[in-house]
């Protein structure tokens, strides 16, 4: 292994980004602790907020609902129905760019911004399944109170607000007749009800659904019995659990991700969901890459040129991932642009420029240990989607049945698309869910599943 090899594995390991240092199953039995604590309303970093929808109703047949999927940057809205064998029907589908995303907006603006993409169908049905991606408190009448906005939304005074009936006065205020009937759910909920819905002739033993893109959550059907935070409950009944993943503070995260954490707009919140989603997984890398490359694991050229890198979204890292030598991509010009510059004699640079020792200062060296760190801060995220997942299976207790699996429905670029990462998602899992903790699970991707779930949530409260 070379000098630059061993620099940047070091670094990794003494930052905690190296996912074969960690103890994953001590992460996935630390993840079952908090949502007990949640479920029982004691301190803990999990929510794990009751929806009170359930799963045993019938979709209706020939009914038309509103669906609105609002979440990371932008937003949908569209006419949904299913027809007698099941099919869905999307009609007069739009999409939007999510308000208080490009420009902090007031309360007022915000809701009157959900009313008008609504406006153009309101008048088609009166009833809206409303899937929205952000932490909330949700009521028994299936409204929900905003926890705190998530992925960097700006919209000032919203939270602590219903959702659903700021939207229904802005609906009232912008001429729609008659009330509304808005359900409030989050995006795991209408992925797992989407997966649920997807494959009537399969049996499953249980359903999860996970979101795995701009954010990170999951939710799963919870016992009554077991939610001891709610009184009132039937206790013989049970309710999809929003567990609010994102939020969980007892993952393995070292120095990098708490530099990194401070530079965002709310330090300290949702540290879990900083080091996996598509929000945050570039920006995190190329904050990485940077501190790699000051403690002296790169030349001080690839330094000096990485400061210089504006942005790294992970859909730019995805393509450094898949082409790493391409122009095209910030960090693949990056290292043309070093091995162009050295060749010239216009930027050499060594490790001690960098300050420290441990990099040879070759253009080949500093693309394979940039590459190294990308890839392995990758391989973290999906270890511990990988925990988040174990542990939400094992709380169901079923899945011991080879032939009955427990269905995870998965909806979000990240885990779909981002190189190589349901594969190792799933190896993960394999590893943590051996011997006594063996189950059986599927995962499954429903195309529009936030969409289509809002839709079943609407049609069957």
């Amino acid at each position: 292994m070379s000098n630059s090899d061993k620099a940047i594995s070091r670094f990794l390991r003494r930052n905690g980004l190296d996912p074969d240092t960690m103890d994953l199953g001590a992460c996935c039995s630390a993840f079952l602790e908090e949502m007990n604590r949640g479920l029982e309303g004691r301190r803990s970093s999990l929510p794990m907020i009751p929806t009170y929808i359930e799963t045993a109703r019938d979709v209706s047949r020939g009914q038309r609902v509103i669906a609105l999927d609002a979440g990371g940057t932008n937003m949908r809205v569209a006419v949904v129905s299913f027809d007698q064998s099941g099919k869905h029907v999307i009609e007069d589908l739009t999409r939007h760019r999510m308000p208080g995303v490009d420009a902090a907006i007031d309360r007022e603006e915000f809701f009157r911004a959900l009313a008008e993409v609504i406006l153009p169908v309101a008048r088609k049905t009166d009833r809206i399944g409303f899937c929205f991606s952000y932490p909330a408190e949700i009521m028994p009448d299936k409204d929900g109170k905003l926890i705190q906005f998530t992925k960097e939304i700006k919209a000032r005074g919203v939270d602590g607000q219903m959702i659903g009936a700021n939207l229904g006065r802005a609906l009232a205020a912008a001429g729609v007749q008659g009330p509304v009937r808005i359900i409030l759910l989050n995006d795991t909920v209408a992925t797992l009800l989407a997966g649920r819905n997807a494959q009537p002739d399969r049996r499953f033993d249980d359903f999860i659904g996970l979101v795995c893109g701009t954010g990170l959550n999951a939710a799963y059907v919870e016992r009554n019995a077991r939610i001891r935070k709610t009184s009132g409950l039937d206790p013989a009944g049970s309710q999809i659990v929003n567990t609010e993943s994102g939020s969980f503070d007892r993952g393995a995260r070292g120095r990098v991700d708490d530099g990194f954490d401070a530079t965002m707009a709310n330090p300290g919140k949702y540290r879990h969901e900083k080091t996996i989603s598509g929000a945050y997984l570039g920006a995190l890398c190329l904050f990485a890459a940077r501190r790699a490359a000051r403690d002296g694991c790169m030349s001080g050229a690839m330094a000096r040129e990485l400061e210089k890198v504006p942005s790294l979204s992970t859909r730019e890292l995805n393509d450094f991932l898949l082409f790493p030598d391409s122009p095209l991509n910030p960090f693949g010009a990056l290292s043309a642009r070093t091995t162009d510059n050295r060749a010239a004699g216009g930027l050499a640079g060594s490790a001690s420029t960098a300050g420290g020792a441990g990099s040879s200062g070759s253009p080949a060296a500093d693309a394979r240990a940039l590459y190294r760190l990308c890839d392995t801060v990758v391989e973290r995220a999906a270890a511990m989607v990988a925990v988040n997942l174990s542990a939400v299976l094992l709380k169901t207790g079923n899945g011991r049945d080879p032939r009955y699996p427990v269905c995870i429905t998965v909806d979000g670029t990240t885990f779909w698309q981002l190189r190589g990462f349901r594969c190792r998602v799933e190896s993960h899992m394999r590893a943590i869910l051996a011997d006594r903790n063996r189950r059986a699970w599927e995962i499954a991707s429903v195309d529009d599943a936030p969409l289509l779930g809002a839709a079943i949530a609407a049609l069957t409260n």
